[in-house]
């Protein structure tokens, strides 16, 4: 890879024992995935001075603010914690995602618990302090928990991101002229086409009108459409629209079978009875067969490293 996606790891998950009781976590997703990305590490509790191991701490709803206290001694840390989470995210260079602990008052991406002000029965469930101010200033980042990404759709969606978002870094620092970005956007058709048949037209007509804004203009526009466009989440039926448009390109060169095959299969994924990784392989296949170096080049048929599609 030319340039790894830079992610913000909460510290406790396999890094270091800084939990509420001194523990660490270990997640097999996270070990793996540090081959291929640069991990930035934050414990937001201990980072603002709390102890290892320390009193546990709630979310609590109290006058329409989401509070971070202790119960026992009611000391109220929310202040100490955002004042943090601002300055540690506006300091961020480059980032491409964020992977945080599960359930914690801090790093919890929606499955954190919140209490009524009597600190005792729950009312339902919040983002983390840090996670909801990691979503706020950056909006089209993916901020994901350890826990959330035991789920196949969750983590392909989140994978796809980081790496996108990483390989246009890469690029936008060596673009220099509107050719290099017509070959970027070519790589990324389908997959921009999985997350937004719209976006996907609009920047094909930003980059044919390009010499009404000029080049570095230009860059800046589709930079903010790219983003944006990942910040949607793609479908069965938006994977189905995609696959067969790529299957288009060679579908006359197939026998009887194999295009039954091939249908056969669209309908196992739709109705959630076959892996799409099942799929895509069977695509592969054919791009390989046909020497097709347009297909072959698409970012749809591997947005990430082949070895962490078997996670």
């Amino acid at each position: 890879m030319e340039c790894k996606p830079v992610v913000v790891l909460s510290r406790c998950i396999n890094k270091e024992a800084v939990r509420y009781n001194g523990g660490i976590v270990q997640d097999d997703f996270a070990q793996k995935l540090e081959k291929y990305v640069d991990y930035i590490t934050v414990c937001p509790e201990v980072d603002i001075g709390m102890p290892v191991p320390r009193p546990t701490v709630i979310l609590a709803k109290i006058d329409n603010s989401i509070r971070m206290i202790e119960p026992t001694s009611k000391t109220d840390y929310t202040e100490k914690l955002e004042e943090f989470s601002k300055s540690f995210l506006n300091s961020l260079k480059e980032v491409d995602g964020f992977l945080l602990k599960a359930k914690s008052p801090s790093c919890g991406v929606s499955d954190t618990k919140l209490y009524q002000k009597d600190l005792k029965h729950t009312i339902g469930k919040t983002d983390g302090i840090f996670a909801r101010i990691s979503k706020e200033i950056y909006p089209y980042i993916p901020v994901e928990d350890e826990g959330r990404l035991h789920d196949f759709w969750i983590r392909q969606n989140f994978l796809t991101k980081i790496f996108a978002y990483a390989d246009f870094r890469h690029f936008k620092k060596s673009a220099s002229h509107i050719k290099d970005l017509i070959k970027f956007h070519q790589r990324y058709k389908y997959l921009l086409m999985l997350y937004s048949p719209s976006n996907l037209k609009q920047m094909g007509r930003l980059i044919a009108n390009w010499d009404s804004l000029g080049f570095e203009k230009t860059l800046q526009e589709y930079e903010s459409l790219f983003r944006k466009t990942f910040s949607k989440n793609p479908t069965i039926n938006t994977h189905i629209n995609v696959l067969q448009h790529i299957y288009g390109h060679f579908s006359d060169l197939l026998k009887t079978g194999e295009k039954r095959q091939f249908n056969t299969l669209l309908h196992k994924l739709k109705n959630d009875r076959i892996y799409l990784t099942v799929i895509l392989e069977f695509v592969r296949n054919f791009v390989y067969r046909f020497e097709d170096e347009y297909l072959a080049s698409q970012k749809y048929l591997n947005p990430y490293p082949e070895e962490l599609q078997t996670v």
